[in-house]
């Protein structure tokens, strides 16, 4: 009997923790488990990726590989945790509004998630699926480490600091202007962006195949699902609907960047303010104070 392959396998993880949910999801009627399992299917399939088919006695990235599922764990369980804490005090999860409605419209959803979290680790299994008798090239995975640290710090502080600041009952109806949030006005955002980018530059050193390095679409997928589609498009149209006419957030759009700290020219999305009756994205709801949630794509 052939066994599988990690790629086969993870998918199988993956989809069929997706399909499992899901149909508990629609009989419980109920979302709120939703970002829970998506981050416990991350560590699954992590941490599977680096133990099946383990050889020590022909693989010296044993590691490389245990730190990099370890890497991707840590994000995951963070964000599970966050998210899960928040739709728990929430009592729902607005995105889920109209899907709960239609059984299988949230059954997409949870196969969105399912591509999602494919994609996320597929740079990363083609690491996994390699065997190196040296680890010539760690010094590469170190460097993309610290890149995906510098990018958990931004993403875990400004989520902190925003919490923090909502928290706060005098800060009601107000814009966070301090912490990471002054040197730019998505920095959980920046956060997520160079995390992945950081995943791929660690596993890049272990690729055996030129088709691994087209995986680099798999951060982009995310950078630009953020700067033009769900993310960064969607907060910023409400930042104008709430306080356009609000000199002080006319100041705060002018001279702070809106995802790179302190680069104004790398700007990939920006809104001229407007008279605070901009017409907003379907879907959009006024009362959430620029909610910076975590890019999935229920959300596009």
């Amino acid at each position: 009997m052939v066994a599988l392959n990690i790629f086969y396998v993870t998918l199988i993880v993956d989809f069929g923790l997706q399909l499992v949910f899901g149909v508990l999801s629609i009989i419980l009627k109920t979302e709120k488990f939703y970002d829970f399992i998506g981050a416990l299917t991350h560590i699954s399939c992590a941490l599977l990726g680096v133990f099946y088919n383990w050889d020590t006695s022909k693989d010296q990235s044993f590691e490389a590989k245990l730190i990099q599922a370890i890497c991707i764990s840590l994000w995951a369980a963070k964000l599970g945790a966050f998210l899960f804490y928040r739709v728990i005090k929430a009592g729902s999860d607005s995105r889920f509004d109209d899907a709960k409605k239609n059984p299988l419209v949230l059954l997409f959803y949870w196969f969105l998630q399912g591509v999602w979290v494919y994609l996320n680790i597929l740079p990363s299994l083609f690491m996994f699926y390699t065997t190196k008798e040296k680890n010539t090239l760690l010094y590469v995975s170190i460097i993309g480490w610290v890149v995906f640290l510098i990018g958990l710090v931004f993403e875990t502080v400004s989520d902190y600091q925003k919490t923090v600041f909502r928290n706060n009952p005098a800060n009601k109806g107000r814009f966070i202007t301090t912490g990471l949030w002054s040197i730019s006005r998505h920095p959980n955002y920046f956060g997520e962006i160079l995390l992945w980018y950081g995943i791929f530059i660690a596993a890049a050193p272990y690729f055996d195949s030129n088709w691994a390095f087209f995986t680099i679409i798999c951060p982009t997928l995310t950078a630009l699902q953020i700067c033009f589609l769900s993310g960064i498009p969607l907060l910023e149209n409400g930042g104008i609907k709430r306080w356009g006419n609000d000199p002080e957030y006319a100041k705060y759009v002018s001279s702070v960047s809106v995802l790179v700290p302190f680069f104004m020219c790398c700007e990939c999305y920006k809104v001229p303010l407007k008279g605070a009756e901009e017409e907003q994205p379907a879907g959009y709801n006024s009362t959430d104070q620029l909610e910076d949630a975590e890019v999935k794509p229920p959300n596009v």
